[in-house]
């Protein structure tokens, strides 16, 4: 018997996520269907999916609407979607090719801000639950020296993010995003190796003494 398709990767190129579906646009032994998301729906049954998973595609989309709107469509509720991109104030994020550099506020327009411009009529929103940021290899030290605290270089300054993964879960049956969300964040070097930013008060402690 046929296993249900319930977990999609978009733009997989040849190095699918095992256990996934690989979704792209060109052709690679790894990929099981050709299409264009940007202009073609996904032929999946409506609140199918439970794990959508994207990495370093959708830097070179531009049709977001249509491609959000489809990711909600297929998803059952509490499905998961994980997005990987370059981070936008990276040099990587500049690479040809690229369309969008994303940030922070593409996603707090697509998760509650403009929520509607990219839902349409479906009821319900995206939940940003996690954000997971891959640092500039050695960067935290560097701060640390400076005593710049890393909330404020991710906001202000360029590099200290090379790629980052934002973690959204479907939520139906509602009228739109209720408010403001703010998602747990996650940090690391590569995107296994976890760390923990010291605080300020504790830099400047080990500095003085």
């Amino acid at each position: 018997m046929e296993v249900p398709i319930s977990r999609i990767e978009i733009g997989c190129g040849n190095n699918k996520r095992a256990g996934f579906f690989g979704i792209d646009f060109q052709q690679f032994p790894a990929v099981d269907l050709l299409l264009n998301v940007e202009t073609e729906q996904l032929p999946f049954a409506d609140n199918s999916i439970t794990y959508v998973y994207s990495s370093h595609t959708f830097e070179h989309l531009t049709n977001f609407p249509f491609v959000m709107q489809e990711i909600f469509r297929v998803c059952a509720n509490e499905a998961t979607v994980e997005i990987w991109t370059p981070y936008g104030k990276s040099n990587d994020g500049f690479l040809f090719g690229h369309q969008i550099f994303f940030t922070e506020t593409h996603f707090k327009h697509i998760c509650f801000e403009y929520d509607r411009f990219y839902l349409g009529s479906r009821n319900g929103y995206f939940e940003w639950q996690l954000t997971h940021y891959s640092l500039y290899p050695n960067i935290l030290s560097t701060l640390e020296h400076l005593e710049i605290p890393l909330e404020f270089a991710l906001e202000h300054m360029f590099n200290i993010v090379l790629e980052w993964g934002v973690f959204l879960k479907v939520r139906k049956g509602f009228d739109r995003a209720p408010g403001p969300q703010v998602p747990q964040r996650k940090y690391s070097y590569g995107r296994e190796r976890i760390v923990e930013p010291l605080r300020l008060e504790t830099v400047r402690k080990g500095l003085n003494t």
